[in-house]
């Protein structure tokens, strides 16, 4: 009974602050905006994605889908586990896994390893450093993509909240470790 209070209000609470702080029906000259920004909830934790998302966006990123799958882990698997141990009867949860994101971004072949890679070579660069992701990434066309529009040092990520493109300009020398 408590849950279900839980949940109507919860689910009454964002509905609320949507409709409050939603541009398009509030704000007055709105026919003006050619387009609105967009914030999005990755369960509990903040997701970024911005008209042009850049190195920070894919860090803060990659911050939200570990705190997904420790969510995930602690509430789902978890208890689903503690249930089975105790022998109690339980319904099978079905959960969306990220764990193709964090593979993506923190795999062997990932962004974060190529990333690092390019960075130490003489001449590394940013659309290298795309090139070699998507030459290294092929078989994960569903969480990495591309489109024909993409500039030369643009590719998109499918995260758990949403598709984000990246504009990986300054990616190399935003990741470079140089003390002045």
């Amino acid at each position: 009974f408590s849950k279900e209070i839980y949940y109507r209000i919860f689910n009454w609470l964002v509905k609320s602050i949507n409709e409050a702080t939603c541009a398009e029906q509030n704000y007055e000259r709105s026919s003006e905006v050619e387009k609105f920004g967009v914030i999005g909830l990755l369960d509990i934790f903040g997701f970024e994605s911005f008209e042009v998302n850049r190195f920070e966006q894919l860090c803060i990123n990659h911050a939200n889908e570990r705190l997904q799958k420790k969510f995930t882990e602690d509430v789902f698997c978890a208890v689903q586990a503690e249930y089975l141990a105790e022998g109690i009867g339980h319904c099978e949860a079905n959960y969306d896994d990220n764990s193709n994101v964090l593979g993506l971004v923190e795999g062997r072949t990932g962004l974060i390893n190529l990333l690092n890679e390019e960075c130490v070579l003489p001449k590394g660069n940013d659309c290298a450093f795309v090139n070699k992701l998507y030459r290294l990434n092929k078989s994960n066309k569903s969480t990495l993509f591309q489109k024909k529009h993409f500039r030369r040092c643009e590719f998109g990520v499918q995260h758990y909240a949403g598709a984000v493109v990246y504009d990986a300009t300054n990616f190399v020398t935003k990741n470079t470790d140089t003390l002045p």
